[in-house]
């Protein structure tokens, strides 16, 4: 097909001229080669018309073409651009560009509600498609209702009041909260007219408030937010959106923001806008034009029909209507008659958008949690992110008996996280939890002395369909804070190097792996010497997970490179993987002697240590291809095992699991290798090494 184009010239103004008629037709138009609509653009620029001559054949569909003004033009030898907007129609803009053989634009006809899209397919055919204008814009997102908080005048804005904010610096993507007016020249907005954007009319409060909600919107993310132009400016152009906050509206007036789907990746600079003032209308219009620019569209419902749901209860999805509900969150549309059913979290971490989740930050079983590190008063102050549907964050700590209060919420203004706290004992059964009606939870027990954990995570309230929400999208920060009874006496220091050199750290009764050692400090294969207080024992165990071989000492050695176990040599320096320390049983187990013939104190009094778990486990097929069956007569009151596999390096594979004995547990996700399955029947633990092929 050949496109004519005619052209005015004598002014700035350029006049594309074409019939303007409608059909209906959804099918996609080929318009040919890029190359030869090109052509077709830079022949019609060089044809000189003192008046409108007569109309192009600009088709859209057959029988369907149009007629447009063209405001600007952009040449060069591989580039042809054209922008403006569509003869008599008000609200409407057209653009269109075949730049390095690829073709791509739009016209949007707002008042219709119609749009077509310019694009080239996998073949390199250039098309034109019509489709829903809402697939290509944020339309009808209305303003919300006046904010009464107080708000400076234009002209009265400090643009370098506000310090520098950053959410993740160094995050894969950028999002700048432009706060500070702005002069845009895009051929997205105002028909390719320039846009004179004035500063927000936010105070320097209200702007660190909306960074807030809008930093918490996407805490999930590798993604950064920031108010720095200098920020912004590191990242390539491809991985960073602008959101302009102005009173300016002149790229949609009349509405609350504006932005053109999955346009963060363009890499053009087309910023999006949020027009809105105050603090909630400001950041729930930012997080909404920000996620239109990740490809999300709108959430309605389809009954009543309406293209943006307001919420139910005290919640509302972010690509509906927020401006009036508590808790906004991201959506996958489970609420009564939605029209949108596609995963918000999914599609702003694909691959597309080059993102991502972030790295989870603590690990969701007992065995890799991290210590809750209460100080020697017993005061706690933790803080994590909850970053994906179901992730749990697991903690330990060590009690000599007492009293726990815990208070869990999330740091900022505006959460996201309704927050499920869970206290486990040391063989990792639940003992109570706290899920109230709001989303922070306090936690409070009396405990007695020993090693406990406790897994955060998040949860849901009501009913999705109808007036609540599922864990779907309670995501984001927390933080723990209270204090739990004063740790127990201290009862062994371990050393890095012999003779009590080195770093030296101090550890009360309580068991620790590899993960918990190395939060206090203490790396993999590091203990070279180790004081035991009176009345106390340590053993030493060669993996992570208080499997291998295992050895008990009371007393202090001064290095663990010359020992002697039954007359023979012993060397255990630069060995352990993790420890348990617990009070002495040496009057249980008898008087024992030194090989040695030294002082039995600083003489290595060591015996191996198995598990307790029967000899009945049978962990089968070993080495397997996909599946292994895990048996034991053993088995915790109520009839289960729970099971967990863990890589050599200590990484976990397979989070805690529960089965019942002779169950297939599923491992075809894993690459072929050693791995490490560690079995618990609620008293005992056992770990096995098994292989996949």
């Amino acid at each position: 097909m050949n496109t004519m184009l005619k052209y005015i010239t004598g002014t700035s103004l350029l006049l594309l001229t074409a019939t303007f008629t409608y059909a209906q037709q959804k099918q996609p138009y080929r318009l040919g080669t890029p190359a030869g609509l090109m052509q077709d653009l830079k022949t019609q620029a060089k044809v000189p018309h003192a008046r409108l001559v007569s109309a192009a054949d600009l088709k859209v569909g057959p029988g369907t073409s149009f007629t447009g003004k063209v405001n600007a033009r952009h040449t060069s030898e591989n580039e042809e651009t054209v922008i403006g907007e569509i003869e008599n129609v008000p609200g409407s803009s057209f653009f269109l560009s075949v730049k390095n053989g690829n073709v791509q634009g739009s016209i949007i006809l707002r008042q219709s509600k119609r749009g077509y899209k310019y694009y080239t397919d996998n073949t390199g055919t250039a098309y034109v498609k019509e489709v829903p204008l809402d697939s290509i814009l944020c339309i009808e997102y209305n303003q919300a209702k006046k904010d009464d908080s107080p708000a400076r005048a234009a002209s009265d804005v400090n643009v370098q009041a506000l310090a520098e904010l950053q959410s993740l610096p160094g995050a894969n993507g950028c999002i700048l909260l432009d706060f500070n007016g702005q002069y845009v020249v895009s051929s997205y907005w105002n028909n390719g007219n320039p846009i004179n954007a004035a500063a927000s009319t936010l105070t320097d409060a209200q702007q660190l408030e909306v960074w807030e909600m809008i930093s918490e919107d996407f805490r999930p993310f590798r993604l950064n937010i920031t108010n720095s132009e200098t920020v912004y400016n590191t990242y390539p152009a491809n991985r960073r959106m602008r959101c302009i906050f102005t009173p300016t509206n002149t790229a949609a007036p009349g509405a609350g923001g504006v932005a053109y789907l999955n346009s963060f990746t363009w890499g053009n600079e087309t910023p999006c806008w949020v027009f809105n003032g105050g603090v909630k209308g400001a950041g729930e219009a930012g997080s909404h034009e920000v996620g239109h620019t990740f490809g999300l569209s709108h959430d309605g419902r389809t009954s009543p029909s309406e293209g943006y749901f307001a919420g139910h209860g005290n919640w509302a999805p972010i690509m509906g209507v927020g401006y009036y509900e508590s808790i906004v969150q991201w959506s996958k549309g489970e609420y009564t008659n939605s029209n949108n059913k596609e995963d918000d979290l999914a599609k702003i971490s694909s691959t597309a958008n080059g993102v991502g989740y972030r790295t989870d930050d603590f690990g969701g079983t007992t065995a890799a949690a991290a210590a809750l590190n209460p100080s020697t008063s017993g005061a706690v102050n933790r803080s994590g992110i909850i970053e994906r549907t179901g992730d749990v964050d697991m903690f330990s700590f060590t009690t000599g008996g007492g009293s726990l209060s815990l208070s869990l919420a999330t740091p900022t203004r505006h959460p996201n996280l309704d927050i499920l706290v869970t206290l486990y004992n040391s063989g990792g059964t639940a003992i109570t939890s706290a899920n109230p009606s709001g989303l922070p939870a306090t936690l409070s027990a009396t405990l007695t002395a020993g090693t406990y954990y406790i897994g955060v995570t998040g949860t849901g309230a009501g009913t999705p369909a109808s007036d609540g929400y599922s864990n779907y999208a309670s995501l984001g920060s927390y933080t723990i804070t209270g204090t739990v009874a004063t740790p127990s006496t201290a009862a062994a220091t371990i050393y890095q190097d012999c003779n009590y050199a080195g770093n030296a750290v101090t550890l009360p009764v309580g068991s620790y792996t590899l993960s918990q050692l190395i939060a206090l400090g203490i790396p993999n294969d590091y203990i070279s010497s180790l004081k035991v207080a009176s009345g106390y024992e340590i053993i030493l165990y060669e993996n992570h997970d208080f499997s291998g071989a295992a050895y008990l000492f009371r007393g202090d050695f001064s290095c663990l490179v010359n020992l002697s176990l039954n007359g023979a040599p012993l060397n255990l320096n630069d060995w352990t993987s993790s420890v348990l320390i617990r009070p002495s049983t040496a009057a249980a187990a008898g008087a024992r002697t030194s090989s040695a013939g030294a002082v039995l104190e600083q003489v290595a009094v060591a015996e191996p240590v198995e598990s307790k778990l029967t000899t009945s486990l049978a962990v089968t097929p070993n080495p397997f291809v996909n599946e292994v069956v895990v048996r034991s007569a053993a088995v915790t009151k109520d009839g289960y095992l729970y099971v967990s596999v863990f890589s050599l390096d200590g990484k976990t594979v397979l989070p805690l699991k529960r089965i019942v004995s002779g169950e297939r547990v599923n491992l075809s996700g894993l690459g072929a290798g050693v791995y490490l399955i560690k079995i618990f029947n609620g008293k005992d633990t056992e770990t096995r090494k098994i292989v996949k092929y």
